[in-house]
């Protein structure tokens, strides 16, 4: 199984992300989808195809900023689409 992890870290990080812009965001899945896809533009892939890289690969986001930095691309890409909605 071929699978891009930074797209799993996005998927489950940018429900948090959204819960601090209490309701001033539209969240419909036109801007959800736009959210994703810059967010994931702007990260660097992580493919993985055991589950013991993933293991691996989970471990490495938590400990070497890897959260962190998509977080913050998740943020950049919330404040652009809340800028220019496509809706």
């Amino acid at each position: 199984m071929l699978h891009n992890y930074t797209e799993t870290a996005v998927l489950q990080l940018l429900n948090e992300v959204l819960k601090n812009y209490d309701g001033s965001l539209c969240t419909c899945e036109r801007c959800r989808q736009d959210i994703i896809a810059l967010a994931l533009n702007n990260l660097p892939p992580r493919y993985i195809v055991t589950d013991t890289g993933e293991i691996i690969t989970q471990v490495s986001f938590n400990h070497f900023g890897g959260r962190a930095q998509v977080i913050a691309q998740i943020v950049k890409a919330v404040e652009t689409v809340a800028k220019n909605p496509r809706h």
